[in-house]
């Protein structure tokens, strides 16, 4: 799925090069290649996140996501793919940000060649990279000769991405696509400096300086907090001006929403305050739920309103219409569909702030407590077969006394490569996971070594993603033709005043 997305991105940039090229107008290519870059942007999405569920259920470390720098290469052009499909609506809606665009599907192209050279050319150590070779050398002379061609293609041809509008106002839907872009932008250039600065002070200095998980920590939460932020603002500007009234009728509702669930959270002992210590991750979280509650909100009413239209004209329930409302913008309305997915796996990555892990040597018939569970051991052997030999232990969960499951955590050796793999007990409900690994064995004792995790929320990232899925298909479904439409809305009773205008 990783490489469909990177391949697919190749697409866009050769249309984008030739445009500029040929100056040809730019928004003939961006309409040629828009269902190319959306479904190339989905197979890139579906690419991350199935390598998070890979290394959640099958690598056994109890999380999902460790900023591995392979996995930095693909979430990069991630970044600036998911910064160019916003910002060319601008360059459709009115002819802004030309060169941005140009650049963002450069920067994307180069970008997934970075990536590649990563994992083939053994420049980084990661559980994902694959053998070194000698290739690293031809992708670096072809990414120095493909920016070369784009540098030279922009300086020759810059007066044709001119731009046929300016920003007309701060408080505007151009406005927060271009801070859309900015930020976007920043997350990208922090993940590639944390990547590639172990290589650069190898190479400067001689000694290779491994930058962890807490530096993209400190600053990715900070700036995926504003971006969420952005997500919610967006779909309540104008396009161009909008007087403040406006502004303020559109945001009383999210901002209710937002302090009424600060408030809720604190209520429930969501303090950013822990034993007298300030804890950021408690903090990050009570902003990251309001926000995405009140997001959430702003995405709805913008559904209900134009439902609520459409309803009006025919007469229909309020879910028809906005069935309807969906079909004649499918663009616009998967993109919130999307957002919505968007928030769902916020508040998943939000559920890690209280993730609880216990580790315990368990004899026969002992227990551990995680949570609300209680696991009793009731059993532990060895198992071979022709491909490999395995430890397992038998775990039988209770909660309140009563026994709900059994659980069996495994830790098998593959005979032909010597290869260790852990195979991780996984239990879901919507509000948490329990995850249970087999460490090992003492070696003293013969009794095996058990690793609980109670994880909160990690369901509702997967699912979060095939929100993201059935946006991306709906956005790619063609808009009901204005003739088809009329034919579906009946004309307004003569006994009542037919509408002036209309939503869309």
């Amino acid at each position: 799925m990783l490489y469909l997305g990177y391949v697919g991105f190749s697409v866009p940039f050769a249309f984008a090069l030739g445009a500029l090229m040929m100056r040809y107008p730019g928004e003939k290519w961006i309409r040629i290649t828009r269902g190319w870059t959306m479904v190339t942007w989905l197979f890139l999405t579906c690419g991350i996140f199935l390598g998070m569920h890979w290394a959640y259920a099958v690598l056994g470390w109890g999380g999902y996501w460790g900023w591995d720098p392979v996995e930095n290469a693909s979430f990069m052009p991630w970044l600036t793919g998911t910064a160019f499909l916003h910002s060319v609506m601008m360059q459709e809606k009115r002819g802004m940000l030309k060169s941005w665009n140009v650049w963002l599907i450069f920067a994307t192209f180069l970008l997934t060649m970075l990536g590649t050279l990563l994992t083939r050319a053994g420049l980084v150590s990661s559980v994902h990279a694959f053998a070194q070779s000698s290739i690293g050398t031809w992708f670096v002379v072809f990414m120095a000769f493909v920016l070369a061609v784009c540098i030279f293609t922009y300086v020759l041809q810059r007066s044709h991405l001119k731009g046929e509008h300016r920003l007309e106002s701060l408080i505007s839907r151009e406005s927060s696509f271009l801070f859309n872009n900015l930020v976007l932008l920043t997350a990208c250039f922090v993940i590639l400096w944390g990547t590639l600065f172990p290589i650069l002070s190898e190479y400067v200095v001689g000694n290779k300086v491994t930058v962890g998980a807490p530096f993209y920590n400190r600053v990715a939460i900070p700036i995926g907090l504003f971006l969420l932020f952005l997500t919610g603002v967006g779909p309540l500007l104008p396009w161009r001006a909008t007087s403040f009234k406006s502004v303020q009728r559109n945001f009383v509702l999210p901002v209710l929403v937002l302090w009424s669930v600060v408030i809720l959270c604190l209520a429930f002992g969501l303090w950013p305050w822990v034993d007298g210590a300030f804890s950021s991750g408690n903090f990050y979280a009570l902003i990251a739920v309001a926000l995405s509650a009140s997001v959430f909100t702003a995405i709805l009413s913008e559904f209900l309103r134009g439902a609520a239209v459409i309803r009006r004209q025919t007469g229909r329930n309020l879910f028809l219409a906005a069935l309807l409302l969906t079909h004649r913008n499918t663009r616009r309305y998967g993109g919130y569909i999307i957002h919505i997915g968007i928030v769902v796996i916020v508040i998943g990555l939000a559920g890690s702030a209280f993730n609880r892990n216990v580790e315990s040597e368990l004899a026969l018939h002992d227990n551990m407590v995680i949570g609300p569970y209680l696991l009793k051991c009731v059993g532990f052997t060895q198992d071979s077969n022709l491909n490999y030999s395995s430890e397992y232990a038998l775990l039988d969960v209770y909660r309140n006394g009563k026994k709900l499951f059994q659980m069996t955590p495994e830790k098998r050796a593959y005979l032909a490569s010597g290869q260790p793999q852990t195979m991780v007990a996984i239990h879901s409900v919507p509000s948490w996971d329990l995850y249970v690994v087999y460490e090992g064995t003492n070696p003293s004792t013969g009794h095996p070594i058990i690793k609980a995790f109670l994880n909160p929320l990690v369901g509702w990232i997967w699912a979060g993603v095939l929100l993201i899925v059935f946006g991306t298909v709906v956005a790619l479904v063609p808009n009901l033709s204005p003739a088809t439409a009329s034919l579906r809305v009946p004309a307004p009773s003569p006994t009542k005043p037919a509408l002036r205008g209309g939503y869309l």
